[in-house]
């Protein structure tokens, strides 16, 4: 898959986070805060697909990662959790395939 196709996939992936925050009964608004930041980033990697590197792959990897620890604790946000963890592992099959062998 190209480049931009997993970016364009974790992007898909949080916006199905963003959808699964506002439904329910309550919405929650701190899982679309995160989901929000977290697909801000991947959207901004999308514009410039061509250039990604291996360190804005990892420093995104690290926001993901915050956000998916923050909902682990509110059990209101499974679907939301479920959606950063598809986008997690997208971006670290992105980081293994633009990462140079040694």
């Amino acid at each position: 898959m190209s480049i931009k196709g997993q970016l364009t996939a974790s992007r898909d992936f949080l916006m199905a986070g963003m959808r699964a925050a506002a439904r329910g009964a309550t919405p929650n608004e701190h899982a679309a805060q995160l989901v929000r930041a977290c697909l801000d980033l991947v959207e901004h990697l999308v514009r410039q697909s061509e250039n990604v590197t291996a360190g804005e792959v990892e420093t995104t990897l690290g926001v993901l990662h915050h956000a998916a620890g923050e909902l682990e604790q509110d059990e209101s946000a499974s679907a939301v959790l479920a959606a950063l963890r598809n986008a997690i592992g997208r971006m670290q099959s992105l980081r293994t395939e633009i990462t140079p062998t040694k």
